[in-house]
């Protein structure tokens, strides 16, 4: 399971939702989804026990703990059996989203060692940086202390990007760093067995970082992409970061 935060227009205004990827690649909108299934259900008042059971917020799921998280799977179940049949609205899969982090606003941002950052210093996807930052992967804490997923992260100085899905499963396969025509790959099981703290509910904790072989020097404006099997996470260095390296 994929979920993410998307902002798009609508009626005049912004509507900001709680959205997970669907096999398709469609963008489902699950709050919305969840009570049009509890209307079918013959609920009283379904729109309101969807925002209750599968708010439109991933903090709050978050904050619901793991049958919370368990309530969601089930909304993306019945999304991906909707989408499959070919009858799923494009008014409840929008494809003009803006996404930017999975989580815009966690509770507590951090590295592994317990050091912190400015929270509102979290960027999403397409940011600026003054150098090259370390490619990493994020922990996003549930209530109870657990893991509810982990995110695509680049740390950097002046705060740390974060990737636009949470995927619930421990991700498979590798990292593949790209700065221009260069590249650096790190296997993910480097992380396996790393013995995580328990965590706030919506807390961003990032995983210590890969060391990697030094990129050469390069050029403001260079193309930075930090890529896995379930998300690509870019970036691109600003007019400071014309000899940067990775440790």
């Amino acid at each position: 399971m994929l979920l993410g935060t998307a902002v798009w227009a609508e009626g005049g205004g912004l509507r900001q939702a709680l959205v997970a990827r669907l096999a398709s690649g469609r963008i489902a909108d699950l709050n919305r989804i969840e009570g049009i299934r509890l209307r079918k259900l013959g609920e009283a008042d379904p729109d309101r026990l969807a925002a209750v059971l599968v708010p439109a917020s991933l903090r709050q799921v978050l904050e619901g703990g793991p049958r919370a998280l368990a309530r969601v799977r089930q909304t993306v179940a019945y999304a991906e059996k909707w989408d499959r049949r070919g009858t799923l609205p494009d008014s409840l899969a929008p494809a003009s989203g803006v996404r930017g982090p999975c989580l815009p606003r966690p509770a507590l941002l951090r590295r592994f060692d317990g050091t912190q950052f400015d929270r509102f210093s979290l960027r999403g996807p397409d940011g600026e940086v003054g150098s090259v930052p370390l490619p990493t992967l994020a922990a996003i804490g549930l209530a109870g202390g657990g893991v509810a997923g982990f995110c695509l992260a680049l740390e950097e100085g002046s705060g740390p990007l974060l990737g636009a899905w949470l995927s619930d499963a421990w991700p498979e396969g590798s990292l593949e760093f790209r700065a221009g025509a260069a590249r650096r790959t790190v296997p993910i099981r480097a992380w396996e067995g790393l013995d995580l703290p328990p965590l706030r509910a919506g807390e961003v904790m990032l995983l210590p970082p890969p060391r990697l072989r030094p990129f050469p020097s390069l050029a403001a404006g260079t193309l930075l992409q930090l890529g896995a099997a379930f998300d690509q996470l870019t970036a691109r260095l600003g007019p400071e970061g014309l000899h940067p390296t990775v440790q």
